[in-house]
């Protein structure tokens, strides 16, 4: 129950907390808020794979710092939920195919450095 309390609460943060903490300009044709969300995902994703070692600070901050990115880039998009869902983890499989695991998680460490805490 306390966890679904944290998640809650997370998600009531994010979406007050809207505002695109990179500015949202495009990376390499991606939106660069869909990127570090999509990023921070991926680096979640090879921690509880076993592929890279816990990271403290990812685990601490993984959730509200990706979501606090996807819903930079949805809400002024006007995306629905379901749909900025299906937008990141398109792009974090892309990005799993595509980078090494530690390429992977230096990109997220530099996106949860430049999200607000």
């Amino acid at each position: 129950m306390a966890r679904v309390a944290v998640l809650c609460g997370a998600f009531c943060c994010c979406v007050l907390a809207a505002c695109g903490p990179s500015g949202g300009d495009d990376v390499s044709g991606v939106n660069a808020n869909l990127n570090c969300s999509a990023m921070i995902s991926a680096a979640n994703s090879l921690v509880v794979s076993g592929k890279v070692d816990n990271d403290p600070e990812l685990a601490k901050r993984a959730l509200v710092t990706s979501m606090t990115y996807l819903n930079a880039y949805s809400i002024p998009k006007g995306l629905k939920e379901a749909d900025a869902f299906t937008e990141v983890k398109a792009h974090r499989a892309s990005l799993l195919e595509t980078l090494s695991p530690d390429e992977v998680m230096s990109q997220a460490k530099r996106c949860m450095e430049r999200s607000p805490q």
